[in-house]
């Protein structure tokens, strides 16, 4: 006899009719989740369906335009955030976003005009006043850049980005056992970045309470840092408690190979920067340089250029100008490389910041445009200082340009210069430290 069973099961669920709110909604959702993650590509793909069916989706473009930040791709960002700003203005979160990526691209002034929006549609969001810092660190306005992160961490307390800035504004200052205290808090609430370690490692020994050597080997790689970049600065940061601890062998170790792997990867750089370097020598030698006349009857800020390769002193020189009555520093500033980039631009010109390119019959212009913002800088003070080094491949059309414009050059002995170069993981530029030959050549 043979049993034949039967099952039965369940009425099937009718599926759900579509529904565009819905649907789009959870979509996002689903995208803003991996971005999180760091599955930027899966995240790029959802928002970019949805705006192909829904051109004006302005959340789809919001998120996108951060999935492209995130991917430092900042030119699309700001492509795909300026749309979604423009279908909603009044969305602060947007503008923030906005301003960020006008920083990276280099547009101060658009940066803090679009945060000043967000500010005031929004004036308690702490990650304004994070974006708001960022912009006064690239302008060196470090006072101003301390207070924006101190009221964003009133708001909120436990924001990583602005007790970071914090910690290094404070850094900047010369405030060292501030900066070290909240490197450390950072730390001690659980922060395995290898951000602060690094930090951290950078200021005096006496400042440092902890065992950097053992925070080391706690950090861990962040989702969206590239693993060759984490070991750089790992490297690197070992490499400078080794050094405090005497181990000098070990800290080479660490060194040599850290910078031949980012020398490897900046020959196109070298290049640039050596045949400037070449070309400024060659023009100044061969030129005469003119003092122009200022008006006697205009009361104008000196300003007062500290010049010299990286490490050679500069900073403590200026601390020390700093303690006269009457000066305002003003670290390496932007001011000059504002001036040019403007200049060319209302020429209609293709935009550079090398003054050597600059035609003659523009230099009145830049002139002026620099005097204007000295005077916006500096407020009551006499003298303005700026120690960024890439003003002394300029030195003959600053003095030809800029009225009351002094000098302090510095020199320092060549090896200790080269090596306190070599031992540096610099944010941008600075191609030649990465090779002991290259650097002492720059130096020399």
């Amino acid at each position: 006899m043979i049993e034949v069973r039967y099952q039965t099961s369940a009425p099937a669920t009718p599926a759900q009719p579509p529904h565009p709110l819905r649907d789009s909604f959870v979509q996002l959702d689903q995208a803003e989740q991996l971005r999180i993650k760091g599955k930027l590509d899966r995240a790029q793909s959802i928002c970019e369906g949805l705006i192909r069916r829904y051109p004006d989706y302005m959340g789809a473009l919001h998120t996108l335009g951060l999935i492209y930040a995130d991917k430092k791709n900042y030119q699309r960002a700001f492509d795909y955030l300026a749309r979604a700003a423009m279908l909603n203005p009044r969305s602060s979160n947007t503008l923030t976003a906005l301003s960020g990526v006008y920083l990276r691209l280099g547009a101060n002034e658009m940066a803090a005009q679009t945060l000043e929006q967000a500010r005031r549609i929004n004036p308690k969001d702490a990650s304004v006043l994070v974006t708001l810092g960022e912009i006064y660190v690239e302008e060196r306005e470090y006072e101003l850049a301390r207070d924006a992160y101190s009221q964003a961490l009133e708001l909120e307390p436990g924001l990583a980005p602005a007790a970071m800035g914090l910690g290094w504004t404070c850094s900047y200052l010369g405030q060292d056992a501030e900066a070290a205290k909240i490197f450390e808090g950072l730390i001690t609430r659980g922060l395995r970045s290898v951000d602060p370690v690094l930090a951290l490692a950078s200021l005096p020994s006496s400042a440092v309470s902890i065992d950097l050597l053992d925070q080391l080997n706690n950090v861990v790689q962040e989702k969206d840092e590239d693993p060759a970049e984490f070991a750089n600065s790992i490297a690197f940061a070992r490499s400078a408690v080794m050094d405090k601890l005497a181990r000098h062998a070990e800290a080479w170790e660490q060194l040599v190979p850290a910078n031949r792997s980012i020398f490897s990867r900046m020959g196109d750089d070298l290049n640039e920067a050596t045949e400037r370097q070449r070309a400024s020598l060659k023009r100044i030698q061969g030129s005469h340089i003119q003092v122009p006349r200022g008006d006697p009857s205009e009361s104008r800020a000196l300003s007062l250029f500290i010049l010299g390769p990286s490490r050679s002193g500069k900073t403590s020189i200026e601390r020390l100008v700093a303690t006269l009555p009457g000066v305002k520093r003003g670290y390496e500033n932007p001011i000059v490389e504002n001036a040019i980039r403007r200049t060319f631009q209302n020429a209609a010109l293709l935009t550079s910041d090398h003054f050597e390119s600059l035609p003659d019959q523009l230099l009145a212009q830049c002139r002026d445009i620099y005097l204007e913002e000295l005077a916006q800088r500096t407020g009551t003070a006499r003298v303005f200082t700026n120690t960024h080094p890439g003003r002394i491949y300029e030195v003959d059309r600053i003095v030809s340009t800029y009225p009351n414009s002094r000098f302090i050059f510095m020199k320092r002995n060549v090896e200790d210069t080269v090596l306190r170069m070599y031992m540096r993981r610099y944010n941008r530029g600075n191609a030649h430290a990465y090779d002991l030959t290259s650097a002492r050549d720059h130096v020399i």
